[in-house]
């Protein structure tokens, strides 16, 4: 499992991978974002890890560099078939997502619950 991240949070349920980004989306270092990026790109390819969900229950807010890696992380996901999603968006994110289109390209669930289960 990834441990020591400074911007993610991973959790492992299943052969579902939940990243939980937290603090300020618009503030991270690029490096640590690039680090980080290619590591869950790295978990993502072993065995057990196939589908992907990224949690936004702890932003606000984020910048164009860190929407362009978690773009990158579900759509690598995706082009392998199997499931990406985004859950747990405040209204503000949700607005953001919406104006980008993104939930045309992946769907978004209220709960973390919700989105592991229907990725598994």
């Amino acid at each position: 499992m990834l441990t020591h991240l400074k911007i993610f949070l991973v959790d492992q349920i299943g052969e579902v991978v939940v990243i939980t980004p937290g603090g300020d989306g618009n503030g991270f270092r690029y490096n640590d974002l690039h680090s980080e990026t290619n590591a869950i790109r790295g978990h993502m390819m072993k065995p057990g890890s196939k589908h992907l969900v990224v949690d936004l229950s702890k932003m606000d807010y984020f910048g164009s560099e860190f929407i362009g890696a978690l773009v990158s992380m579900l759509r690598e996901v995706k082009n392998r078939g199997h499931k990406a999603s985004f859950c747990s968006a405040n209204p503000q994110m949700m607005s953001v997502l919406q104006n980008m289109s993104l939930f045309k390209l992946w769907p978004h669930h209220a709960t973390r619950e919700e989105a592991v289960a229907a990725a598994s």
